[in-house]
């Protein structure tokens, strides 16, 4: 049923005329009508991912996230999607690996997919890598610097040498950007 409904709605989006009753039907593109059908099929996925995330049932968004994903998997915000919902649920390597894939797709995501990442590896424990993409996510993200500084998950890295010279650089910055405004 569902799937002769999607049919007709592609039908309907070509704005084909109907066949008359008893004459021979006219067959549509059998390839529009796929890429119809799977672009319904998609959306309809995603939706749900986003009512089960929004529910809590993070596995279960994780689910149809990567259900959506296996239709299309060219959207960064949805590999973004993705690994939100695999950190909630305490999927973290998984995680990474989809914040990876947003920030290959799309670039304006670094800033988010970054900080994703490092929140995920701190949470797995693998420090060198979680103070690696720390750093990534303070430079990708100039605005969110003390936020990400003060995130709890962050806290036992923020004595860690790599990030002790963006915190000097930041506050001779400061100083400096001061110095000039009292000079005005």
């Amino acid at each position: 049923m569902l799937s002769q409904a999607i049919v007709l709605a592609c039908g309907l989006a070509m704005r084909e005329p109907a066949t008359p009753a008893g004459a021979p039907s006219a067959r549509p593109r059998s390839e529009y009508v796929e890429s119809c059908a799977t672009d319904s099929l998609r959306a309809a996925t995603v939706r749900r991912a986003r009512m089960e995330a929004r529910d809590g049932a993070w596995n279960e968004a994780a689910d149809l996230w990567q259900e959506a994903l296996l239709l299309d998997d060219r959207s960064g915000a949805d590999w973004l999607a993705l690994g939100d919902v695999l950190l909630n649920a305490e999927r973290n390597r998984e995680a990474v690996a989809a914040y990876q894939r947003a920030i290959q797709l799309d670039g304006r995501l670094a800033g988010r997919g970054t900080r994703g990442a490092a929140r995920a590896f701190a949470r797995v424990g693998d420090d060198r890598q979680a103070i690696r993409w720390l750093e990534l996510a303070l430079n990708a993200s100039q605005r969110e610097r003390e936020a990400l500084l003060s995130d709890p998950d962050f806290d036992r890295y923020r004595g860690a040498v790599r990030l002790r010279g963006l915190r000097a650089r930041d506050a001779s910055s400061r100083r400096g950007s001061e110095s000039r405004a009292a000079s005005a």
